[in-house]
């Protein structure tokens, strides 16, 4: 199957009609989206058709960037530029197979369920802890889905025992990619250029071996040393990690229904063979991904940030988007971030899988504003102390409810993770409406910023005591001495608000300082 002439990739039109194209009929302006079954299949496809973008078509500069973006890619250009990679987007039995190891792997063959991140693996199934997600769900998938799967499985690829290597981003890594604000407006190949960064250098048929690693013998890594870096190998090959060694298997098929996408095909497949010691990536910055790199070491790497339990909150944007230095890390957006500052109406699609190693727990996805300010110093300031607030009416939130349940809330355990999550996602509305106000006017000279801010103040105090009613004085026919102790621990609650120094802060920033200074 040549992934550039053969209608694999399915998408969906600007009329909410579904069809399947080639990589050739991507620049149709009717084509709104992939149309994928799965959320992460959907970042995957994403994440893939920016790669054959920025190896076929990258601009040389950003003038380039902004004629195409204006103009459209030119169609003859596109069409000679893909005829010239066809040979490393096939996809099938004959090799070199896209994302597939090159030599055939001698290994038993397991089940096709196996390119899916949450399918239960070998020991768990040994041990019958398939509790959550059941063997079996998965047995057969039809080839336009497992072209997906392959690239979801590598771009994700999570610890998976000996040998089992890791993304060239380490396993689950989170994933920003700039989207525009209007996104139904705007056709899909629009929507990836706004990923696509300029580079000089376009590639050579020669060079294939070292961006596409299926198109060569696989650097195994048996051996200690034997890795593969951004000085060993072309930096395109970010765009192509292919840390398992994998093959499927054409021989066995069967017609019938994709377990995945539900449509009929003549030949799904049900079978494939991997093996471990397949290429050890280390020392990439992968364009999709914010780092971190830890201060207190000098020669520390820098890591990509991972999808976490709860996904992310709006405490975190800051370091997706900003470069950031706080008293334990150093943090950098991905690239692709950092050139989107200049592009207008502009956000963020934020994705991951939150693994606890070889184990998914749970996907996330978020679209988070751009932060884009013509004088970001005032506009950080501010933003420091609007989020330490939080924290502190967090703190004091779960300090209280303690307080309240509980004689001796000191010795008392209590899970808090339902009550940090639900402050986040509650007050992130308040916060998008504080950001918006704060970018528009960063030196706060007007009059809406500052109530903005003052807005954002009264609905910290509000949530606090809203929630400690809601969830602590459940029970007005509890005994006395419990009341006394939920409304001592309210009056704590409310008290300690009005004391904090944040508070105190966040409204001198808005103007307030007769309040600031009096409360």
């Amino acid at each position: 199957m040549d992934l550039t002439q053969e209608k694999w990739l399915p998408v969906i039109l600007a009329d909410g009609k579904k069809t399947r194209i080639s990589l050739s009929e991507l620049l149709n302006d009717n084509i709104i989206d992939v149309a994928y079954p799965r959320a992460d299949f959907q970042g995957a496809a994403w994440q893939m058709l920016i790669g054959v973008l920025q190896c076929t078509v990258a601009p040389e500069d950003e003038d380039d960037w902004q004629e195409c973006w204006d103009d459209g890619i030119d169609e003859g250009g596109w069409t000679q530029a893909l005829n010239s990679v066809s040979s490393a987007l096939h996809f099938g039995p004959e090799k070199p197979a896209f994302l597939q190891s090159l030599e055939p792997l001698s290994s038993e063959s397991s089940p096709i369920s196996g390119l899916l991140i949450e399918a239960p693996g070998g020991n768990t199934l040994k041990l019958n802890k398939d509790h959550f997600v059941k063997r079996g769900s998965i047995e057969r998938i039809c080839s336009c889905c497992a072209v997906m799967a392959l690239f979801a499985v590598q771009t994700n690829s999570p610890a998976g025992g000996a040998g089992y290597r890791v993304g060239m981003r380490g396993g689950g890594p989170l994933t920003t990619l700039v989207v525009p604000q209007e996104e139904e407006r705007i056709p899909l190949w629009k929507k990836l250029w706004l990923n696509v960064l300029p580079q000089e250098e376009h590639l050579n048929p020669e060079q294939f071996p070292n961006v596409f690693p299926w198109m060569a013998p696989t650097k195994t890594s048996e051996k200690a040393g034997n890795i593969v870096t951004p000085e060993n190998a072309h930096p395109l090959q970010a765009y192509w990690g292919m840390p398992r060694r994998i093959e499927l298997d054409f021989t066995h098929t069967q017609a019938g229904v994709c377990d995945l996408c539900g449509e009929s095909h003549d030949k799904l497949l049900m079978q494939m063979r991997v093996k471990n010691y397949g290429v050890q990536y280390d020392g990439w910055l992968h364009p999709f991904s914010p780092y971190r790199q830890a201060l207190k070491d000098p020669s520390a790497p820098w890591l990509a940030l991972k999808g976490q339990p709860g996904g992310l909150s709006y405490k975190d944007w800051l370091g997706l988007i900003l470069e950031r230095v706080d008293q334990f890390n150093k943090s950098q957006p991905a690239k692709v971030v950092r050139a989107a500052r200049r592009r207008k109406n502009t956000g963020l699609w934020c994705f991951a899988w939150d693994m606890d190693n070889a184990k998914a727990r749970c996907w996330y996805q978020h679209r988070i504003p751009l932060i884009q300010v013509a004088d970001p110093e005032p506009f950080l300031n501010v933003i420091h102390l609007v989020l330490q607030l939080a924290s502190e009416t967090l703190t004091l939130l779960r300090n209280a409810l303690k307080s309240a349940k509980f004689e001796n809330p000191k010795e008392a355990k209590f899970d808090f993770s339902m009550v940090d999550t639900a402050f986040w996602q509650e007050t992130e509305p308040a916060f998008r409406i504080l950001l918006s106000a704060l970018m528009a006017d960063p030196q706060r000279k007007a009059p809406p910023a500052r109530r903005a801010l003052r807005q954002w103040e009264s609905e910290m105090h509000t949530y606090a005591l809203r929630v400690f009613d809601r969830d602590a004085l459940t029970d007005p026919d509890s005994p006395t001495d419990i009341l006394l102790r939920q409304i001592e621990a309210r009056r704590v609650l409310d008290s300690s608000y009005r004391k904090l120094k944040a508070r105190k802060d966040v409204l001198a920033q808005a103007g307030e300082e007769k309040e600031a200074n009096h409360a």
